[in-house]
């Protein structure tokens, strides 16, 4: 045979190594003519800040979250448990004008026939 396989493996390996290492070389080559500058100290500063405050953002989101979670369980443990739900925010009895911030309210936005139009 004329190729060997071993032989035409290690020139096609040869090759694309050669290829990437041009590449970069060429990539570095035009990157540094264009007078490009590597970013200075304080861009890469507030990119960090920024990006701890992403971080914070979303881990503080997290452990809403988790609590949430945490409370959930616990309510539907006491149901379970037949225990008689305790009094929340939300199910206080409160006086006709005074509405708590808790509370959900429900709006219609289309009038239900037999309803006053205000």
């Amino acid at each position: 045979m004329f190729l060997d396989p071993r032989g035409l493996f290690m020139l096609v390996v040869l090759v694309g190594v050669t290829g990437y290492v041009v590449k970069n070389v060429l990539f570095a080559v035009y990157r540094l003519s264009k007078g490009t500058e590597p970013r200075t100290s304080n861009d890469r500063l507030a990119e960090m800040e920024e990006r701890l405050r992403k971080i914070e953002t979303a881990t503080s989101s997290l452990l809403v979250d988790i609590s949430s979670i945490k409370e959930k369980q616990r309510f539907m443990a006491r149901l379970q448990s037949g225990a008689p739900p305790r009094e929340t925010p939300a199910t206080e009895r409160r006086p006709e004008g005074d509405v708590s911030p808790m509370v959900t309210q429900s709006i219609p936005i289309i009038p239900r026939v037999g309803t006053p139009r205000y």
